[in-house]
């Protein structure tokens, strides 16, 4: 006779979590916005996930097409069969998003030569959308002029606009972008009607320009507008070095907060309103023999940083500080000043100008020498355990330079750096730092 089977009751383990898949309960727009994050090559394969990631790509609202992603994903291709599949790829999406909310435009052509019709074929296909962020970095053998449909179809409703390389730019007179607030521009021609005295005015909301590798060289550049907030002007200084010698910039903006400036020494640099600059990076570079005696590269030099003496933050190359010790100067009062950064010179006096900066400097807390082992050799002479609310992480050979802490007194004390900047650092509490 046998024995009927109890069937044994399993208790659920406590505190064990369930194993469901959270993210794909969330709602499709939520979907939507986190696939647009992504490039579309990555946002379009989570369709293989599942039936419920089968279309939800759909609802992404940014397209950004990278030929670089290509270029890794099929290494073992020849160029031609690498062109093909991205070419036929970024056709099928426009197509399949004819009828979609796309506002963002993302397109990247470096590793792959395009033919510059196909291209602007992609660029008009995004902007039958109402696009608010346009993004284009191309690199093409012929430079490349952008189509007309791209600023009458899109100048209304552009929020970002970004352009990199080898492009020609031709903005018709009638075109203005009254919702553009960043506008980025690297290695672009501009045409002598689309200079940026033409485009700035166009632009009235616009927050930030960036600058890069352009030729601006107008004579005049006025640089106006009541909303900017940063601001870059960089060559990179690969330019001829008389690119902008010369020119004379306007600086009008008194909501600027930052300026990073890497370019020819301007002869003139006029500034009307830069009361709330927090942030200035200059970097120059000159040829001695554009300017007629020492004393214009010096005064060159001298405009442009008090034009700035109002920021919170300053940087300044070595060759700023060698434009500057070519004549006689007298610095500003840095009255919000609090962290200067110096770079190496070959011809810097660093006894004409250091003391200078400190002196002008009341409320300076942080002193940055850029690769100071080979310019400076600047030495702690002083015993850390009797200051120790100071920070001096220097631990350098001593040095040979000889500084005046009193200049133009027959009696003064000659002192070292080190025990010059000592001074200061007892009266204030100063930090001396290092990059090098």
């Amino acid at each position: 006779m046998g024995l009927a089977r109890k069937k044994r009751k399993i208790c659920p383990k406590v505190g064990r979590p369930e194993s469901r898949d959270r993210i794909s309960s969330l709602p499709d727009e939520i979907l939507g916005q986190i696939l647009s994050f992504l490039p579309t090559k990555y946002a379009v394969a989570t369709s293989a996930l599942s039936s419920r990631w089968r279309n939800l790509y759909k609802l992404t609202t940014s397209l950004d097409f990278d030929d670089s992603a290509s270029f890794k994903s099929h290494k073992g291709l020849n160029i031609i069969r690498r062109n093909t599949r991205f070419r036929q790829f970024v056709d099928s999406i426009l197509a399949r998003f004819e009828q979609s909310n796309v506002t963002k435009f993302r397109l990247k052509c470096g590793k792959n030569n395009f033919d510059n019709s196909l291209i602007s074929y992609w660029i008009k296909g995004a902007c039958s959308h109402e696009i608010s962020e346009l993004e284009l970095s191309i690199h093409t053998c012929v430079p490349y002029r952008l189509p007309l449909q791209l600023y009458l179809l899109t100048c209304q409703n552009l929020t970002v606009l970004k352009l990199d390389s080898n492009f020609e730019v031709d903005i018709p007179d009638s075109v203005s972008f009254p919702c553009l607030k960043v506008l980025v521009l690297k290695e672009i021609k501009l045409s002598t009607d689309s200079s940026l005295n033409a485009i700035l005015p166009r632009c009235p909301l616009l927050e930030e320009l960036v600058i890069e590798g352009c030729d601006i060289a107008e004579g005049k550049v006025c640089i106006t507008n009541p909303l900017l907030r940063r601001l870059t002007l960089d060559d990179g200084l690969s330019a001829p070095l008389d690119q902008l010698n010369g020119t004379v910039v306007y600086f009008d903006t008194p909501n600027l907060i930052y300026l990073k400036y890497c370019k020819c020494l301007l002869h003139r640099c006029r500034v009307r309103d830069l009361t709330a600059l927090v942030e200035a990076y200059i970097e120059i570079c000159f040829n001695d023999d554009d300017f007629d005696e020492p004393e214009d590269l010096c005064d060159a030099m001298l405009s442009f940083i008090i034009g700035v003496s109002n920021c919170e933050l300053l940087y300044l190359s070595g060759q700023c500080l060698e434009a500057l010790t070519s004549g006689e100067f007298e610095l500003p009062i840095f009255q919000k000043l609090m962290r200067l950064e110096l770079g190496v010179g070959c011809d810097v006096s660093w006894n004409d100008v250091l003391l200078d900066f400190l002196n002008n400097s009341p409320r300076l807390e942080y002193l940055i020498f850029e690769e100071v082992a080979q310019c400076l050799q600047i030495y702690p002479l002083i015993c850390m355990d009797s200051f120790p609310f100071l920070s001096f992480s220097l631990h350098l050979p001593p040095p040979p330079l000889v500084l005046y802490l009193c200049r133009g007194s027959s009696d003064s004390m000659p002192l070292t750096m080190n025990q010059m900047i000592a001074c200061f650092m007892m009266k204030r509490c100063l930090h001396v730092l290092s990059r090098g």
